[in-house]
């Protein structure tokens, strides 16, 4: 076997390895993945039949969707390699692969969004900059952050998309400068190319399917819900958070036009669906206690931090009520 395809062996080997180690022993594909790498080793040149699975702590989700990756440009480089020099594994081996990396890719993916989906707490601000009082989004974000909010949202319906992916990307890492979470709106392309945390699109928007097939697997999708009819279709969809409202009325980015459902709303909601539940529209100082109390576990927030004089301080006081509430 020549040393190059020798090289791709050992890389679909050694990825095995990584999953073996963090599926842990838990499943049917656990047992498929090991089954696949002794099967490997038979056919790879001076590999050791055993060797040390690597810790459990050390195969995060990060690490098993880059191993699976690479495992998959592995596969691909000996099928098109293959046919001038030989394929190195027992015939049918290649389709048993490929499909033993597509379940891989759903299952360490959907572990991915499930802990960061964990994260969707606390105070989550939209910053547009129609709705700034002009200052940049990235000051008032920047400013949001340090009060304590835990999720930023750009939303943007005025600036082109090359711009808005400039901003998208400064404002995913100011995020991660301060262990938040990004979520871009609307644009499925822009999220992708951005690497954000998650796209957030309304009922209108690309459907949930679809930007799924664009996002990287790690990517959360969370939507807009005014009915629960809405809700239920979402849940049915998978999404990884719903968000509800207008839970009061708001002429903020052009929702005057929504019914208040009131607090109750999310209660129901919260008996309905296992997702993170977002409670949005007119929340402020007043009422976010109410919200909280009814279950939702974030608070979504515009004009309140955005509006303010200092939008440090507006959000530390909103931290402070949130967390009072939730206690």
């Amino acid at each position: 076997m020549s040393p190059f395809l020798q090289a791709q062996l050992t890389t679909l080997i050694e990825g095995c390895r990584v999953l073996e180690a963090y599926l842990e022993n838990a499943s049917r594909l656990y047992t498929e993945v090991q089954d696949v790498r002794q099967s490997l080793q038979t056919h790879a040149s001076n590999h050791p039949t055993k060797g040390d699975v690597i810790g459990r702590d050390v195969a995060s989700e990060s690490l098993a969707l880059d191993v699976v990756q690479a495992m998959g440009i592995a596969v691909e480089t000996i099928a098109a390699v293959s046919p001038t020099q030989g394929l190195p594994l027992d015939p049918g081996q290649l389709p048993r692969l490929r499909d033993m990396l597509d379940r891989a890719t759903v299952r360490v993916g959907s572990d991915a969004r499930a802990r960061t989906a964990e994260r969707l707490k606390g105070i989550y601000v939209i910053v547009d900059p129609e709705a700034t009082r002009g200052r940049p989004v990235t000051e008032v974000a920047t400013r949001s952050l340090e009060g304590g909010a835990r999720v930023v949202q750009l939303r943007d319906k005025l600036s082109d998309k090359g711009p808005m992916l400039d901003t998208a990307r400064e404002l995913q890492s100011i995020c991660d400068e301060h262990s938040a979470l990004f979520v871009m709106n609307d644009h499925a392309d822009l999220a992708r190319v951005a690497n954000t945390d998650v796209l957030h699109v309304g009922q209108t928007d690309l459907p949930v399917g679809d930007a799924r097939g664009i996002l990287g697997t790690h990517q959360l999708i969370g939507n807009s819900n005014g009915s629960m009819d809405e809700v239920l279709r979402s849940h049915e969809d998978s999404v990884d958070y719903i968000a509800v409202g207008a839970i009061y009325a708001t002429t903020t980015m052009g929702k005057s036009g929504r019914s208040a459902l009131g607090p109750a709303m999310i209660e129901r909601v919260k008996e309905a669906v296992s997702q993170p539940v977002v409670a949005i529209g007119g929340i402020n100082r007043s009422n976010i206690t109410d919200v909280v109390k009814a279950g939702a576990d974030s608070v979504c927030v515009v004009s309140a931090i955005t509006f303010a004089d200092d939008p440090k301080a507006a959000t530390e006081e909103l931290v402070h009520l949130y967390e009072s509430a939730a206690n």
